[in-house]
């Protein structure tokens, strides 16, 4: 082991992230996601790295909580939610009546940050919104989502966020599939999280600005604008050749080879697509003359469509009488010049059986009290000074309304009590 390997494995180990400073443990967030999947996870990427998040819910629960494959559920929740609703403290308030509406006006008072998830306006004519609630804590960054953004033309009457209709407006759906294929969503709730990591680099930053005016401000995010900002250079493509990129499948337009091959255990993902790396990935292949073929030799030849497919066949002649295995070792044992990138497609069983990404601490099997045995993904930073961790999965509706609701306002559990009767908990 090198001495940058020992270094770093020490300073980020997975087992010594609890006994370090958390980044953002001055910071208490009010959680108003309700129903809105991008909005609880810009929230949990702020809980992971310390801010004392408070999940708010009426008192019959977030929809988000049924999210998930009915027959999977567990202790009666969703898996999306039990997922991804962690490191929270929650608490029921019903904001629909008037003595609801005032204790979040409490809360938002005192609050540093507050991330909600419903349509435009809709906060705003409860009296809830970033103009109302400014007023009372001019520090406050407020951090909406929604599908369409806040202003525009398809702004008013917009539905309710879903992952969907933001990769279906962002494009990104269009080029998603075969060439001669239907459109493909891409697999899993994309625009959710492309949502939420921008929402939370926003706060961050304007949480960086507050320490010097003093002011918070609103921070208005369109889970379709999320995703544009993932197109990479199909935009400037259409305005510099009026060219629409299609789907491309496993071809791409600007570099290759930059594909997937099958292999004698399922597929892989391969790419050699500079010249030297090309030649590199000729040499692995036992077929050095690939590289000096009229067809191959030069970037702008190997990335005509015709080339690409004619390219791709030569690759797996090779590749399907080998395995993922045989044709990493043989990637390894090459000097160069050049390089080839190689890796199997896993499943995600293959993924949860690597040792690497255990012993990175990007999965983690925990004892749950009222959920039992979970797996659940980890944060995907490693800081060496204030790594973000997991302290605790998702909790029932409810479940810390006695702390909280004792910590700012001094209630009791009489008066908890009656204000549970009164449907305000």
């Amino acid at each position: 082991m090198s001495r940058w390997e020992h270094w770093i494995r020490a300073e980020e180990d997975p087992e010594r992230v609890s006994g370090k400073p958390e980044a953002l443990d001055d910071l208490t967030v009010l959680d108003l996601s309700h129903g809105h999947y991008g909005a609880l996870l810009a929230a949990t990427y702020l809980a992971e790295l310390g801010a004392e998040v408070i999940k708010i819910e009426p008192p019959e629960g977030d929809p988000a909580r049924a999210w998930g494959p009915p027959d999977a559920a567990v202790a009666g929740e969703g898996l999306a939610f039990v997922a991804e609703a962690r490191n929270r403290y929650h608490m029921t308030l019903d904001w629909r009546s008037a003595r609801g509406r005032r204790l979040l006006r409490g809360l938002a008072g005192r609050a540093d940050v507050l991330v909600e998830g419903f349509a435009p306006g809709h906060l705003d004519r409860l009296g809830l919104g970033y103009r109302q609630l400014s007023r009372l804590n001019p520090r406050l960054v407020y951090v909406a989502c929604s599908a369409y953004g806040h202003f525009g033309p398809l702004a008013p009457g917009q539905p309710r966020e879903y992952d969907l209709i933001d990769q279906a407006l962002s494009g990104l759906v269009h080029i998603t599939g075969d060439p001669d294929g239907p459109p493909e969503r891409v697999g899993c709730w994309i625009g959710a999280y492309a949502q939420a990591a921008w929402a939370a680099m926003a706060t961050l930053a304007a949480l960086s600005w507050r320490r010097t005016s003093g002011r918070g401000q609103m921070i208005d995010i369109s889970g379709a604008e999320a995703l544009m900002r993932y197109l990479e250079y199909s935009v400037l493509l259409y305005h510099t050749t009026r060219e629409v990129r299609g789907r491309t499948g496993l071809y791409e337009l600007a570099v290759f080879p930059y594909t997937f091959v099958r292999v004698r255990d399922g597929y892989a993902f391969i790419a050699g697509y500079t010249d030297p790396n090309f030649g590199a990935l000729c040499r692995v292949m036992g077929r050095p003359e690939l590289a000096h073929d009229p067809r191959f030799n030069t970037t702008l030849q190997r990335t005509t469509h015709a080339n690409e497919v004619a390219l791709r066949a030569e690759i797996e002649k090779w590749s399907v009488n080998l395995n993922a295995g045989e044709i990493l070792d043989k990637v390894l044992a090459d000097p160069g010049p050049g390089t080839v990138v190689f890796g199997p497609m896993n499943t995600p069983t293959r993924t949860l059986a690597e040792e690497h990404w255990w012993e990175r601490g990007c999965f983690r099997r925990i004892q749950d009290p009222l959920y039992g045995e979970l797996v659940l993904q980890m944060p995907a930073w490693r800081m060496t000074r204030t790594p973000p961790r997991l302290r605790w999965p998702c909790r029932p509706v409810g479940y810390h309304n006695a702390h909280l609701y004792a910590k700012y306002f001094g209630l009791g559990p009489r008066r908890l009590a009656e204000l549970k009767e009164e449907g305000v908990l």
